[in-house]
């Protein structure tokens, strides 16, 4: 296996190269990333502790592509500011030491492909995952 310095030279290059794609730009505009955002570059094996400490130090939503590195597969998601979930409402926990690439898959399998947990940005306690998918038109 390669060094990790390695690896995020792929993962770098494998975004990068996914950018100049239209289609994903017109995703990325559809969820709210603007032309000039800067794309957190992660690696599945990275812990949400590493990647929440890249996205916040910027203004949301982030756009986050996570490369996983023995398949080549390149995922994006955005992270945002959500709302607070309602009182008694059933939660499930997620660590800071769970994986990037676990916590994209979790979201990947539940209805709707959005997850709704417990983090700190800036005034907002709650944040929003959403996978990047086609829009429905």
């Amino acid at each position: 296996m390669a060094d990790e310095r390695t690896l995020r030279r792929k993962a770098a290059f494998a975004v990068a190269k996914r950018l100049a794609d239209p289609e994903i730009r017109r995703q990325f505009s559809e969820h709210g990333h603007q032309s000039g955002d800067e794309v957190v570059v992660a690696l599945e094996s990275d812990t949400i502790d590493d990647v929440y400490t890249k996205m916040s130090r910027q203004s949301p939503p982030v756009t986050v592509g996570i490369y996983w590195p023995e398949t080549e597969r390149l995922e994006f998601t955005t992270f945002e500011p959500g709302q607070a979930p309602t009182p008694g409402h059933q939660r499930d926990g997620i660590g800071g030491t769970a994986t990037i690439g676990m916590l994209f898959d979790h979201v990947s399998n539940q209805p709707g492909s959005t997850l709704r947990f417990n983090l700190r940005w800036g005034a907002a306690a709650n944040m929003h995952v959403e996978r990047f998918s086609e829009s429905l038109a």
